[in-house]
């Protein structure tokens, strides 16, 4: 994984603060700007959404992903507590459109 996939990942998932939303999925940034899933916890926003590992995240609310960089990236799919996120995403060859809200990061964690 590249040093860029690994910093996005850290920032969505750790690096959230408490009040701060996320969609609670492991993403990689290819070298050509594609967004995959990589892991998607059940427990979290993405898991709770059906997304899937290998989903390839194509629009976070209308934007090509290919035009964010990290920051970008963080940015658009980062957002307060319950808020939507809508993804639009390539599984399998076919196009799927999904709205997520996000949860706290903390909720990851078992008790």
């Amino acid at each position: 994984m590249r040093a860029a996939a690994i910093a996005l990942l850290a920032s969505l998932w750790l690096g959230c603060a408490p009040d701060r939303g996320t969609i609670g999925a492991v993403l990689a940034q290819t070298p050509d700007q594609r967004l995959v899933l990589r892991d998607v916890p059940s427990a979290l926003a993405a898991g709770r959404a059906g997304l899937m590992p290998g989903d390839e995240v194509l629009l976070i609310d209308g934007r090509d992903v290919r035009e964010l960089d990290d920051k970008g990236v963080r940015r658009a799919l980062g957002g307060s507590v319950g808020d939507p996120v809508k993804l639009t995403l390539l599984r399998e060859g076919r196009v799927i459109r999904v709205t997520v809200r996000r949860t706290p990061p903390r909720s990851a964690k078992k008790s």
